[in-house]
């Protein structure tokens, strides 16, 4: 209770978000949403570490406390996203990048209960699920007749964006080898996710839609496999990764921002997601000059300028132009700000003003920018943010 009294506090007077009396309302029920919180502590806390600011000692302290009540210690290891709700991968990760951003990933306890509980969720087929069905800890206790192992919640059912979420938050901890001896099994199935149109889905041999959200998860998983061999590469053949390049480059719609998939509007989240598959799809050793030139298709110019129409003049950034701006929409238009000032798209370009008090407004905003902190397309955290071993590697910034 106080911690969010005290988050709802934080967010009405934030220069980070901007939010005045009348918008505060809507933080609070967008980070109180039960299911969703710990995602919310996540998008906050990043977006503050991208903006090089601090929550102050009082409210990190009460993130930290809210963070370690969501700790599942009696039985599984892992996080949920409420002290009352069952242990899932999402907060998990949110939980560790979070953790890692305030700077306490080191001092997490029972690291080992921690990644036992993430490497209990793959599947059969490599892939991952992401909880346990039922209350808290019931994976631990030993399956009898009068007690039956539990079920998992779509126990043949593997998901992309908990693949990432394992592998991301076990990199995070210094885990990744846990799954070194299962590695061609999870990067067959992620290879499978992909479309015949380029695109990923967020499940096998055409089962989903293609979706840029997928496409990341599938990118940034394959990205960090890629790290247990000496090849570096993503699996893919020049034709795939021609495909899939020109389906993300296909993303951008006139009004110059993109969507998540063919036909819809344009939503300004979709600039961290799709940008940084691009960024992942062109940072490792299989890299080739047609992949690399196709990357024109993108126009940087206008995708900038469709971000600026959507920061409210009160601060923080909405979906789309002209809407109320929200923490989800903020962290990832900032995220995805910061992969166009400091990634691989074009650095010198920038929209076209109309009008004279158009431009005077785009030089303050660049001006701005400037000082955005650098993401890692590969981990969704300021480089500053990471390990020290992981602080040099590939597809932090290009």
């Amino acid at each position: 209770g106080s911690f969010l009294l005290s988050l709802r506090s934080a967010a009405a007077s934030s220069s980070l978000l901007g939010l005045g009396p009348e918008s505060a309302g809507l933080l609070l029920a967008a980070s109180t949403a039960e299911a969703s919180l710990m995602s919310a502590i996540y998008w906050v806390s990043c977006a503050m570490a991208i903006l090089s600011g601090s929550f102050g000692e009082a409210l990190e302290a009460q993130i930290l406390k809210y963070i370690s009540s969501c700790r599942d210690l009696e039985n599984s290891g892992g996080f949920s996203s409420h002290p009352l709700h069952p242990p899932h991968l999402l907060p998990t990760l949110s939980a560790v990048q979070t953790l890692a951003i305030l700077g306490h990933l080191e001092s997490i306890p029972e690291r080992k209960r921690l990644i036992h509980f993430i490497t209990s969720m793959q599947l059969p087929d490599g892939s991952f699920c992401a909880r346990v069905e039922g209350g808290r800890g019931q994976r631990e206790p030993q399956p009898t007749q009068a007690n039956p192992p539990p079920t998992l919640v779509d126990v043949d059912v593997g998901d992309c964006r908990f693949v990432y979420s394992a592998l991301l938050a076990l990199t995070l901890l210094g885990a990744l080898e846990e799954v070194s001896g299962r590695k061609d099994e999870v990067r067959a199935w992620l290879l499978r996710c992909q479309n015949l149109d380029g695109g990923f889905g967020c499940r096998p041999d055409g089962e989903c839609e293609s979706h840029a959200g997928h496409t990341f998860c599938c990118l940034a998983a394959l990205r960090l496999l890629s790290t247990l061999s000496e090849d570096d590469v993503l699996g893919l053949s020049a034709r795939q990764r021609s495909r899939l390049l020109q389906w993300l480059c296909n993303r951008q719609n006139p009004d110059g921002g993109l969507n998540g998939r063919p036909g819809k509007a344009s939503d300004v989240c979709y600039t961290w997601w799709t940008m940084a598959s691009v960024e992942l799809l062109l940072c490792g050793g299989d890299v080739d000059e047609v992949a690399t030139s196709s990357a024109a298709f993108l126009d940087p110019e206008t995708l900038r300028g469709f971000v600026w129409r959507c920061m409210s003049g009160t601060g923080g950034l909405s979906a789309h132009p002209g809407e109320e701006p929200d923490p989800f929409h903020t962290f990832f238009g900032l995220a995805g700000l910061s992969l166009l000032v400091h990634g691989s798209a074009d650095r010198t370009t920038k929209p076209q003003p109309a009008t004279d008090a158009e431009e005077d407004d785009m030089q303050q905003q660049e001006a701005g920018a400037a000082w955005l902190s650098p993401m890692s397309s590969i981990f969704a955290l300021p480089p500053r943010h990471l390990p020290s071993a992981w602080q040099d590697k590939f597809c932090l910034t290009r």
